[in-house]
């Protein structure tokens, strides 16, 4: 794992238009955090972006950098938490855990509210996870195969509970269903436990999740898997195959985790931040709770996670444009 970028790297960062510098930057980050840290979940309680966010926000405040908490925004496909940190004050007292769906609001929403691109100062890219797609012990298919061959045959009779509009996994079921020709009906929820409940009281055929949400209930056998979203099987459950493998080459959508702090926060204030959620990252009892929940640890400096919104964008657009995608 790559280590914190440190001071040597700020003004680059600052020139690189990820943090805005500003007059005596070099001396903003003195006393900080001065008062609790908020961060900002996008999602309900319960799932994997609620997982990580808790497990920063506790180690950091365990570490004794600070006062660090949770508060979960959910709503408007993620807009709602966005739209928050992106019009908070830069002083590094409001941060935000955001998934793909910071990248795919602004071309699948009228007015998201903000522009991924320039809302933000990117922190750290922590970690991805895959999709799964799974249904209940008495579901309709038994197979991905299967659950293809229905979606062709009789387009719509399928149920697939996601996140949200727009979630990651929306949008993994959504680029299978553009390139295949499948359709079933989406079921969007706010997040949380929600739509396994449903799900597991057959009140939707399958659900499109992330691993993390739903690997207890795979594990419990609540819920059977049927496909998952890596280009390779996934060391948790070497027994389902991918949708590469199924229907789609070279198919590989995961859902990113990625810590932001406003535009224009203090370039020492992200470099802080960054070493600080790079060293929860390499705790070994947070690596062997995260990867156990099905989490793939990143890590590593802000440029990469910038880099990740800026080539995220233009992906989403030119599907969400190509398969006529809308909120529901």
């Amino acid at each position: 794992m790559e280590q914190g970028m440190g001071r040597r790297s700020l003004a680059a960062l600052a020139a690189a238009g990820l943090i805005a510098a500003r007059p005596g930057w070099a001396q903003s980050a003195e006393g900080y955090p001065s008062r609790p840290v908020r961060i900002v979940l996008p999602v309900a309680p319960g799932g994997a972006t609620d997982t990580i966010g808790r497990v920063l926000a506790d180690e950091l405040t365990k570490k004794g950098r600070g006062s660090f908490f949770v508060e979960n925004r959910p709503g408007a496909g993620g807009n709602l938490a966005y739209q928050l940190v992106s019009q908070s004050a830069p002083d590094g007292l409001n941060l935000l855990v955001a998934v793909d769906s910071l990248t795919v609001n602004p071309s699948l929403f009228r007015d998201a509210g903000y522009d991924p691109t320039t809302a933000f100062a990117p922190v750290n890219l922590m970690a991805r996870i895959p999709h799964v797609l799974v249904t209940h012990r008495n579901g309709p298919a038994k197979s991905f195969a299967q659950f293809m061959d229905i979606a062709k045959r009789d387009p719509n009779r399928l149920q697939v509970a996601i996140s949200g509009f727009g979630s990651g996994g929306h949008l993994s079921g959504a680029v299978i269903q553009h390139e295949t020709g499948a359709r079933w009906s989406v079921i969007p929820y706010r997040g949380g436990s929600t739509p396994m409940n449903d799900l597991m009281a057959g009140n939707v055929d399958a659900a499109f999740v992330t691993l993390g949400a739903v690997i207890g209930l795979i594990r419990g056998g609540q819920v059977v898997p049927l496909a998952i979203t890596t280009p390779q099987r996934f060391p948790l459950l070497p027994d389902v195959p991918t949708v590469a493998e199924v229907t789609l080459p070279g198919y590989d959508v995961p859902n990113w985790y990625g810590l932001f702090a406003p535009a224009g926060t203090p370039a020492p204030i992200v470099a802080r931040l960054n070493e600080w959620s790079n060293a929860v990252l390499a705790e070994p009892h947070v690596r062997q709770t995260l990867l156990e929940s099905g989490f793939e640890i990143v890590g590593g400096p802000p440029e990469r996670l910038g880099a990740l919104v800026r080539e995220s964008v233009p992906r989403w657009r030119n599907l969400i444009r190509d398969a006529g995608l809308r909120p529901e």
